[in-house]
């Protein structure tokens, strides 16, 4: 059943009034044109005092001018030169202005003078820290408006579709260094102080603006086809920036040839900062990030580490097209903001680095937003926002990765230049304005003539996703594959409320040799004709996004190893992780995927590896300790062929073949015990607390063994690693590996460690959560959050609290899951409301695929 979209949060056509009793939405009676902010921060004293002149366009004559502003004190208002009365409402995080005399239609222009506080919360204008060289802790002054605190920087209509140019100056004590969304082009210095005012803005939203003051350096600037790009981090980080500024570069150049479209600011600034919630942040010209998520050393780190740099760059540097340029009009339309990026960023890895393999890589990405939306408690990837705090939980995985997967799909159903032609019309319609979601689908409709928006409805508008199955029928001695569609989901549909969940799927079929196309449509079975010996490959490619069922005869046929060898990695993976989602489902029992992952010991891709090693972990949670032996001894069995063939790290290997390498040994060791493994990685981990040079991903992983089975020594040593590491990837391995430590006491002080101002805020809930995720200490952690609940909820930045409590899913028993249901009943996170169903929901289905399976196989693994 596909929900009516005129049932969305979309605000009234142009020329209407807005309903001003919208406690959350403005009138637009009044609109900005122009801000001319100017900001002096003192970071001595974490303050900040300013001034803004906002340029208005009168639609409608008025007495009262209401705008966005929390957490400020106002001290003067102005309109048009005579002074006005302001008042202030919390709850709604409104400022309104009365005016004696009426304003009639036209210009007007609104005048505050404010001053606030640079908050320890990581959003709005706040404080960010680090220690120089010299021990002295230094401030940075910057900025996090996305979604709705532009409005604790400055007075503003804090909503996407007010778009306005923005003329940003910054009054700062001489030394420092300041950056905005446009280059410097004024810089006066008198008593002390330094006023720089930067280039205006494009028309755009408020949650876009940006700017960082601070004691830090930036490289040269490096011309991408006249666009000055640089990267600007704190002292003494610059051998960290080539690989950031190379991916930047390419991607740059890559975005304006695939939008056909010049990239729509006069510079990029890309910023590494100490302290950050996110994981960066696409604001125009100034994109800032998490340090750990663009500084690194190509030389020291994983694979993965510099994939996430190459990621999340990407991913901003699209937005300034996808984002910026066109803006969704209300944060309903986040999703499309966000899902594009997503799409974006693995088209250009893949450019970027061929080798990695992104588009494989992101169908295992994928999985995660499978898990969520295999839940009852799911949600349609677009739905009716009101409030701040409703926006805030669109940041999800089912924005993020199910809304790329989504593009996916529909870009190999029309091919990608298609595809292509349909998105550089939309950005060239919509140029500098805002759009509702169907803009993109008839965008792409009237460039492809394929019946976009329908398809995409279904998709879009309901929750859950399809289950397809195909079997063998036969009809007047000819043989075919049927294939039908059902929501696929983890518990059963409740008989009293039948799901009748339809979509229009895409569904790229192989037979043979031959691969071809069939849309499936609600209430149609289409059938394919096959002959007797025949393969049949459902979702051929892996791109769709939905989960196949093989009727037995089907199945078997994927049990040659020749037939399972030809098909490709991402197509081998999703057989198992369907097997996996299916045994979680109660669909098949955990022995029956443990017998087909024996299928899998000649693999040599780490791709289906992957999806191997999640297998083996949930498994590895249902048997208790009587049978943990025997089932130790089962991954080692399963793993020691491959990391035989693997043998040492070799030079000249591919990035892939040694990400493999490293994976398998740390399951190894970690999850199997191996002893042998085990020396293996203490040697290696040894070597390099020896200054020796040590493989990256083998170096990795044995952080990961020698913390699962080590005891206080190594303990010492991680916790000396963190506080003394060269790279920001290499103090986040050892500050997690802190968590996976088997000793109660060792467990503790990690917990401990993560409520203290050691560990920065942005990676303490992550901390804790590692911590709950720890297979023999997760109870003890789970009660230790509950204990400093209060103080974690003041220390830690609002959309890390449902984070930090995600690992609570794994804890299944039943005792466990009425503990945490009692406790959050007391402890909403309104915040994350339908995130935290989804936790509890999970953990729920965990404990029962515990309970209806676990007997069963620690009596096979024993037997």
């Amino acid at each position: 059943m596909v929900t009516d979209p005129t049932n969305s949060a979309a605000p009234a056509d142009a020329g209407e009034p807005r309903d001003e009793s919208d406690p959350y939405r403005l009138p637009d009676t009044v609109r900005p044109v122009r801000y001319d902010v100017r900001i002096r921060p003192a970071l001595g004293d974490a303050s900040f005092s300013g001034e803004v002149s906002i340029t208005l366009a009168v639609e409608r004559p008025t007495s009262v001018i209401v705008l966005n502003a929390i957490e400020l004190d106002i001290g003067s208002v102005e309109v048009d030169g005579t002074a006005g009365r302001w008042t202030l409402d919390e709850s709604t995080e409104r400022m309104t202005v009365a005016l004696d005399d009426q304003i009639d239609p036209g210009p007007a222009v609104l005048t505050i003078g404010f001053s606030g506080t640079l908050n320890d919360k990581l959003r709005g204008f706040y404080r960010s820290t680090y220690v120089d060289h010299d021990g002295v802790e230094q401030v940075i002054a910057t900025t996090q408006m996305q979604a709705t605190d532009c409005r604790r920087a400055f007075p503003c209509w804090d909503e996407p579709e007010f778009k306005a140019v923005f003329g940003i100056t910054l009054d700062i004590d001489e030394g420092l260094t300041a950056i905005s969304n446009g280059s410097e082009i004024e810089r006066s210095s008198a008593d002390g102080r330094t006023v720089i005012r930067f280039a205006d803005t494009m028309v755009m939203s408020s949650y876009l603006v940006a700017f960082v003051v601070g004691r830090l350096e930036m490289t040269e600037p490096l011309d991408v086809d006249g666009i000055p790009l640089r990267l600007v981090h704190v002292p003494g980080k610059a051998d960290l920036t080539g690989f950031g500024l190379d991916v930047g570069a390419f991607a740059l150049r890559w975005f304006q040839e695939y939008y056909g479209i010049p990239y729509p600011a006069d510079k990029v600034d890309l910023v590494a900062l100490p302290d950050f919630a996110a994981g960066a942040m696409e604001n125009l010209g100034c994109i800032t990030f998490r340090e750990s998520l663009l500084l690194v050393d190509p030389d020291s780190s994983t694979q993965s580490e510099r994939q996430n740099v190459a990621d999340v760059v990407a991913h901003e540097l699209a937005h300034m097209w996808f984002g910026d340029l066109v803006t969704m009009r209300w944060w309903n339309g986040i999703w499309l903001n966000e899902a594009f990026a997503t799409f974006m960023e693995i088209a250009a890895c893949d450019a970027f680095a061929p080798e990695w393999e992104r588009w494989t890589s992101f169908g295992l990405e994928r999985s995660f937003a499978f898990e969520v939306d295999s839940l009852r408690s799911t949600r349609p990837v677009e739905f009716a926002v009101h409030s701040p705090a409703e926006a805030d939980g669109m940041f999800d995985v089912l924005t993020y990765q199910k809304g790329g997967a989504l593009l996916r799909m529909l870009e190999q159903y029309l091919s990608p230049e298609r595809f292509r032609e349909g998105v550089s019309h939309y950005l060239r319609t919509h140029a500098h304005g805002n759009t509702e979601t169907n803009d993109l689908w008839d965008a792409i409709e009237s460039t492809s003539g394929e019946p976009v928006r329908r398809m995409m409805d279904s998709w879009i508008w309901q929750p859950g996703y399809p289950l397809v199955s195909a079997e063998l029928v036969e009809r007047d001695g000819a043989r075919a594959v049927e294939l039908r569609q059902e929501r696929f989901a983890y518990s059963p549909t409740d008989p009293a409320s039948p799901d009748d969940s339809e979509w229009v799927i895409p569904v790229h079929v192989r037979v043979g040799d031959e691969t071809s196309t069939v849309v499936i449509e609600p209430g149609r079975s289409p059938r394919i004709p096959v002959e007797d010996s025949d393969v049949v490959v459902v979702n051929a490619g892996g791109h769709g996004y939905f989960r196949v069922s093989y009727g037995p005869e089907l199945m078997t046929r994927f049990a040659d190893p020749t037939v399972l060898g030809g098909l490709s990695t991402l197509e081998r993976y999703c057989l198992i992780d369907d097997a996996w989602a299916a045994t979680v489902a109660g669909r098949i029992s955990a022995v029956e995927l443990l017998d087909l992952l024996d299928g899998f010991v000649d693999e040599a891709t780490y791709g289906v590896w992957q999806a191997v090693v999640v297998a083996l972990g949930g498994l590895s949670r249902l048997v208790d300790d009587h049978a943990r032996d025997a089932m130790r001894a089962r991954v080692r069995a399963l793993l020691a062929p491959a990391l035989s063939r693997l043998g040492d790290p070799q030079t000249g290997e591919s990035d892939l073949t040694r990400k493999l390498r490293g994976m398998l040994t740390r399951t190894a060791g970690a999850l199997g015990r191996d002893e042998a493994i085990i020396a293996t990685c203490r040697r290696a981990f040894a070597r390099s607390l020896d200054g020796d040079t040590v493989d990256a991903e083998l170096l990795a992983a044995a952080s990961g063994v020698v913390a699962a089975t080590g005891g206080a020594d190594d303990y010492e040593r991680m916790l000396t690693g963190f506080s003394t590491a060269s790279t920001p990837q290499e103090q986040l391995r050892h500050l997690y590996a802190l968590a996976e430590f088997d000793d109660d006491g060792l467990v503790a002080r990690t917990r401990e460690l993560a409520m203290s101002d050691a560990v920065k805020t942005q990676n303490a809930p992550f901390l804790l959560r590692a911590t709950i995720a720890n297979r023999n200490h997760g109870l003890a952690s789970w009660d230790f959050v509950k204990q400093n609940w209060d103080l974690a909820n003041e220390r830690f930045p609002g959309n890390t609290i449902v984070r930090m409590v995600d690992a609570v899913k794994l804890l299944n028993t039943a005792d466990a899951v009425d503990d945490a249901r009692r406790f959050f009943e007391s402890h909403p996170i309104a915040q994350a409301t339908q995130t935290l169903d989804q936790v509890l929901e999970r953990q729920r289905v965990n404990t029962a695929l515990r309970d209806r399976d676990g007997d069963a196989l620690a009596a096979r693994l024993l037997a």
